[in-house]
């Protein structure tokens, strides 16, 4: 990456994949207080635990063999996009909540995010993703632009343990309507370039005890500040 940029986020993601029947995660280990709501839906055997959390909504969503951690920005002004900060300071926040908990044993485990740059226009945008994705030439009229990479990597240090590094870069834009009485009141459009990442320990490799489980989402969130540009030493 040949430029820092001042990520926003969008929303995190912490999964469990491969969970034991009938293990869960309660909302209230994560946030101190029960949660605002819980949903059960036997027949999908699905249970949705959610409420308010920071400036954000915390939602953990059960499946059968998963369980899916989501902290997600909330809609607060019709004419900016939903944040929850710049990512530097929310992953860090989140990340510590997470090596918090006491995990059950997994098959794998993965960590999400969806963050946001916004450019200005949309020849500020195409040059944007010029230099974060310098690999590939779409050329000078391209617009509307989408690409996605994995790039594997194993750390010798957690006993050899393999992960996908999944990102999706596109050129977006953003329009918000804004009605009174049926009438349009006026349009906002932002330009932006949206990164999704997912990474995940590989399918197999055989993760440690669950104890050693923070070491691994540790290693999620220092490489998916790399890939943002942000500096892992101003977070330990």
């Amino acid at each position: 990456m040949t430029q820092t940029y001042a990520w926003t986020t969008e929303s995190l993601r912490f999964s469990l994949l491969g969970v034991p029947e009938g293990i869960k995660v309660s909302w209230q280990s994560i946030v101190g207080m029960e949660p605002e709501s819980v949903t059960s839906r036997p027949a999908q055997q699905l249970s949705i635990q959610e409420g308010p959390f920071e400036n954000g909504r915390l939602v953990i969503a059960s499946h059968p063999g998963r369980v899916d951690i989501t902290f997600a920005a909330m809609p607060s002004d019709p004419s900016s996009h939903p944040t929850l900060g710049t990512f530097a300071e929310v992953s860090a926040r989140f990340e510590a909540r997470l090596c918090s908990l006491k995990l059950p044993s997994v098959a794998r485990l993965a960590m999400g995010a969806t963050l946001n740059v916004f450019p200005g226009s949309v020849e500020n945008s195409r040059e944007a993703f010029k230099k974060l994705v310098p690999e590939v030439n779409f050329g000078d009229d391209a617009s509307d632009l989408m690409f996605q990479v994995n790039r594997v990597k194993k750390y010798p240090k957690i006993s050899g343990l393999v992960m996908n590094r999944l990102t999706k870069w596109s050129q977006l834009l953003s329009q918000t309507v804004q009605y009174q009485n049926h009438e349009a009141l006026g349009t906002t459009q932002n330009h932006l370039i949206q990164l999704e990442l997912d990474i995940n320990t590989h399918s197999n490799s055989k993760l440690p005890h669950a104890d050693a489980y923070k070491t691994i989402i540790a290693a999620f969130f220092n490489e998916a500040r790399l890939l943002t540009g942000v500096d892992n030493n101003a977070h330990g």
